[in-house]
């Protein structure tokens, strides 16, 4: 599940449609999942009408949620719900953010693997005293995620199963866009 609903509002513009190694952003994501998953959903809520013809080509479900101002939390709630409504019997869910430049298919096929290969509830990211997306979700998870309300994305729920999950090292991960001065470095 990719995250690409918010305003970009510290930006200024989109950041899904921020161009990166000839691409957009979101167009660079979706291509990075594309090869460790057949299953993509994009959850687009602000300026989805700029932004749903640029990824109408790929292999990406799309979905719309016209409550994305409710914030984070709320839009990981829709996708979860989305992904279950598409397969109730969904085991784990990859949650990214459309505007983490350095996120690699090996990255991605590492945490897969880790992940597989333990008995941890989540695997994510860990970055600079800190952890999150990317970030894995075993379905023991969904019914937290679920409940998420407002700003407080799927963290509060690594913190809740802080005990049952496993945090890999990955400091490119924190780099990503939210501001002109982040815009400045990308360019």
């Amino acid at each position: 599940m990719i995250l690409a609903a918010g305003s970009s509002s510290r930006l200024g513009q989109p950041k899904q449609l921020l161009h990166f190694k000839g691409k957009t952003l979101l167009e660079n994501v979706i291509e990075t999942s594309a090869t460790i998953s057949d299953e993509i959903v994009v959850i687009l809520g602000s300026s989805h009408e700029q932004i749903m013809p640029v990824i109408s080509h790929t292999s990406a479900t799309i979905a719309y949620f016209d409550h994305w101002q409710q914030g984070m939390g709320s839009t990981v709630s829709f996708g979860i719900q989305q992904i279950l409504n598409k397969d109730r019997y969904t085991k784990d869910v990859l949650v990214l953010l459309c505007d983490q430049l350095h996120v690699t298919k090996q990255m991605l096929s590492e945490l897969v693997f880790f992940h597989q290969e333990s008995d941890h509830l989540i695997t994510a990211c860990g970055y600079d005293k800190s952890y999150g997306a990317p970030a894995i979700f075993n379905r023991k998870t969904f019914l937290d995620l679920l409940n998420l309300k407002g700003d407080q994305g799927a963290k509060k729920v690594i913190q809740k199963h802080f005990k049952n999950a496993q945090i890999i090292s990955y400091p490119e991960a924190q780099v990503d866009i939210d501001t002109p001065k982040d815009l400045a470095l990308l360019k």
